[in-house]
Order: C-alpha cells, then structure tokens, then sequence
C-alpha cells in the first residue's frame, strides 16, 4: 500500500495524499472493512471479501480448490470475470482485487501427511468456501480473523491453519506452527476500495491519476507481492529446520482433489439456485487464467 500512496503523491504534486491508519485505528475488526469505505468512515479501505461472505458469492468462486496454479493466475480470474462480478461492489469504486499466494496447512503437534490424518482436527478457516473445503477433507472448520491466529494455535483452540504461507513471517507464524501440508487448496481474495463520494470529489486529473495507478497493474503487483513472499516464508522455515514441508504424493494428492471436487459442484448448484449465474463466471475466470 505504501509505494502505491507515494506514487500518488508524486504524480500529483503532493496536491492528493493518502494516509494509512493500520492496525484498526479506523475502526476495530477486519470484517467492517468493507463497510468503513461504504460509509466513508474511510476513504479507502483494505480487506477479505470472505469476512462478508454473504455480500461477495460471485467474486468468492475464484477461491474453489485447485482453480488457480498461482496468485498472479487467479488474479487474472477476478479481472477475466470483472463485467460479472463488479455488481457486488456497487456501493464503492473498486481499486484492486487479487487474490495471495494458495493457501498451506500448518499445524503444530500433528504432522499432516495424508487425508486421514486430518480426520477430527479443528482448522482455522477465512472465509465460508473455504470452511467447505476443510469440512469435505473431514476436519472441522473455525472462522476467525488473521489476528487471532497465532494465539489461537499456540493455545489449541484450533489444531492447525488454512492460510497462505505469506502470513508466516508478517504475523509469526513461524513461532507456533511447525508443519506445513502442501496441496490442492484454494487463493483468498482481498479488495482495496474507495468511497464513492470521496472518489468523487476528486478533480479530474485527480481521478485519472487514482486510475492509472489502480486497476488490474496494482492488483497484480499485490498478487505479486504475496506470491513471493509467501514461496519466500516455506523456504526459510525449511533451511532453518524449524519447519517441515509436507509435499503430497501424486497419487496422495489425488485422494484429496477427489474429496473436494463435491464443493465446487455443490457451489456452483447454490448459487445457480439464487440465479447467479456460477457457470458463466468460472468460464469468464478460467478463460482469462489460461
């Protein structure tokens, strides 16, 4: 986010700056995000649409297991599929939608080598889909923040996290997990949005300028951005021997992109029976990942 405001800044002659106010001085809880932008609480804002699941079904079909190969590929999805999912974000202008790197099971006491082994664990989860896929790999799924999940491993209230191997270093991961199963997970999406009526007051060479710099270039250097820190974070846990990497065997790996092929069918049958046409996107999504 910083480059992106000192970009701002510069090309406009500092007559537009951009303040960030991190760690919720706007506001606590990351699930208000999108409604702080909406309400112009904030001019812009930073967040998961799987917090508001509810407010974002066709943009959450980009975090299907095994959709995408990596974070720039499923960024490409979202902007593929924009014309169909720009509705859910009416009350706002969009800035950025990307997705992080695929996301890793991390556990701390058990080793997670094969989908047996899952059977009976309680996995953080961010989002509602992704609940889904923790439920059809027999584990029991717990929402919950990013914020809350070193405390939450570290103290067993959950046995394990699905969440991208980003986070490992910007919230410490390292310090309470020490396996990390690599499989056919799912990307979680993110958005950067603004009040519609401070994108508004904005003068036109303003505008063009917020522009420029926005959109589908700054979406995929934030894709980009977690992508590398992500691949970055598995290989020092693993050349400093504080973790393990757990890479599935092939035929392993099979067992478990059988057990969650249901999910993307029974997704795309619920949203299909609340006329959101899921077919329609995923093929704009798939169309544009190639």
């Amino acid at each position: 986010m910083r480059p992106w405001t000192e970009d701002v800044a510069r090309l406009t002659n500092r007559e537009l700056t951009i303040r960030i106010y991190p760690g919720g001085e706007l506001g606590k809880g990351p699930k208000a995000q999108y409604k702080r932008a909406v309400d112009g609480i904030a001019d812009v804002t930073f967040g998961l649409q799987g917090y508001t699941s509810t407010l974002f079904p066709r943009t959450l079909l980009v975090e299907l297991p095994g959709l995408a190969p990596d974070a720039m590929a499923a960024t490409q999805m979202l902007w593929g599929a924009i014309d169909q999912i720009r509705t859910e974000y009416d009350r706002t202008h969009v800035l950025a939608l990307w997705t992080n790197d695929r996301a890793v099971l991390m556990t701390r006491d058990k080793p997670v080598r094969t989908l047996d082994d899952l059977k009976g664990m309680k996995i953080r989860t961010p989002s509602k889909l992704q609940g889904e896929i923790i439920k059809a790999l027999g584990a029991t799924p717990v929402a919950m923040p990013v914020t809350r999940m070193y405390n939450a491993l570290k103290t067993g209230v959950v046995d394990g996290l699905m969440v991208a191997s980003s986070v490992i270093k910007s919230f410490k991961i390292g310090e309470v997990a020490r396996y990390y199963t690599v499989g056919p997970f799912a990307h979680t999406a993110f958005f950067l949005v603004m009040n519609k009526g401070s994108y508004g007051k904005l003068t036109p060479d303003q505008r063009q300028i917020i522009d420029e710099t926005t959109g589908r270039a700054l979406s995929l250097k934030a894709a980009k951005v977690y992508e590398e820190a992500g691949a970055a974070a598995l290989q020092h846990e693993a050349d400093s021997g504080r973790g393990e990497i757990i890479r599935l065997p092939a035929d392993e790996e099979q067992r478990w992109r059988a057990a969650l092929q249901g999910v993307r069918d029974n997704t795309v049958k619920a949203l299909e029976a609340k006329a959101i046409p899921a077919p329609a996107i995923l093929s704009a999504m798939e169309a544009a990942g190639k």
